[in-house]
């Protein structure tokens, strides 16, 4: 099928990223916003309804869902009730409760569900990635990944107090914010053993969630149990995102900032890749590759099966922390 009709639901920072790429993508497509108010102006090129309703009746070919990740699921049955092929902005819910049900639903519909997790997109992050398939530096033995930024200028445009990250009802805090990392250990490393985290608040931000997280999660890959750190922040004032594999014969380290990809060795280091490319690279290939999908009805990458293993870790992170003891999955 040809996608000829959009639907794009939330129109936040990440929403406008969206709405731009599409316009891009799809010029010839018809666009239309759901948002909770009017707004827009006569020179958009989209129309702007307030009521999922009126984004039903103008039956789209896809939709992409950038509201809170509270309201995804809701969201997100709704349309699929209705035959829309859907893209979710990360993470898939805030909760495990009522995913599976949807899941069931989409299935059966023979529905595309694509969960937005962009860093899998991401040249540097691919490139990591096949340097760890091919063994050439041997087994990895121990793997540590750390992510921060400061919240407050994160977006500097909006109020940090008003965003989703602030607000646990909206399903907000440092650790579905940044459950990239999670995706991409999973997507790396494969099956989950066990987790033993903290989630504390340790700053003075005007927040109702955590904004720490120190996790240890135990991956089990090739028959071997790997040791996998995670740290995840809202409170460093410079971009911070590195992900370090130890292996056998050499230490490789993924900076997503700067988009390389280093080799150490006793003798010294080197770059082994280098991005060249934008940030907005990852966002329009994961749209891309979406509608291609649709297009062309072959499967998408990172499902909502792939969504709910993430919201499961999830769980069992908050489980843990709570808890105080290690929890198994």
């Amino acid at each position: 099928m040809k996608v000829n009709k959009v639907l794009l639901v939330g129109l936040g920072s990440i929403g406008k990223r969206h709405l731009n790429n599409l316009q891009r993508l799809l010029p010839q497509a018809t666009l239309v916003v759901l948002r909770s108010r009017k707004g827009g102006s006569p020179a958009d090129n989209f129309k702007i309804v307030t009521s999922i309703e009126a984004a039903i009746d103008f039956h789209p070919d896809m939709a992409v869902i950038c509201s809170p990740s509270s309201l995804h699921i809701e969201l997100a049955g709704r349309l699929a009730a209705e035959g829309v092929h859907l893209f979710i902005e990360k993470p898939l819910s805030n909760r495990v409760q009522g995913v599976q049900k949807f899941i069931d639903m989409i299935d059966c519909n023979n529905l595309k569900v694509m969960v937005g997790y962009n860093l899998r997109f991401s040249p540097s992050l691919l490139a990591f990635k096949s340097l760890l398939d091919k063994e050439e530096f041997g087994r990895v033995l121990t793997v540590s990944a750390e992510v921060g930024q400061y919240l407050p200028t994160w977006r500097p445009d909006v109020d940090y107090r008003a965003t989703v990250s602030a607000q646990s009802d909206l399903g907000g805090g440092v650790l579905l914010e940044l459950s990239h990392e999670l995706d991409y250990l999973i997507w790396l490393f494969g099956k989950v053993v066990t987790t033993s985290a903290r989630l504390m608040k340790v700053s003075a931000l005007e927040l109702d969630v955590e904004d720490l997280v120190l996790a240890h999660i135990d991956f089990q890959k090739n028959g071997h149990q790997l040791p996998v750190s995670v740290h995840l922040d809202f409170l460093q004032r410079q971009p911070y995102r590195r992900c370090k594999a130890v292996c056998e014969q050499a230490t490789l380290v993924w900076n997503a900032v700067s988009g390389e990809v280093e080799v150490r060795q006793q003798g010294g280091s080197c770059t082994h890749f280098q991005d060249n490319t934008d940030r907005n690279f990852t966002y329009e290939q994961e749209l891309q590759t979406f509608i291609n999908c649709i297009e062309t009805g072959t499967p998408v990458p990172i499902d909502a099966h792939e969504g709910l293993r993430v919201l499961e870790l999830v769980d069992a992170i908050k489980k843990s922390s709570e808890s105080g003891r290690v929890v198994h999955l």
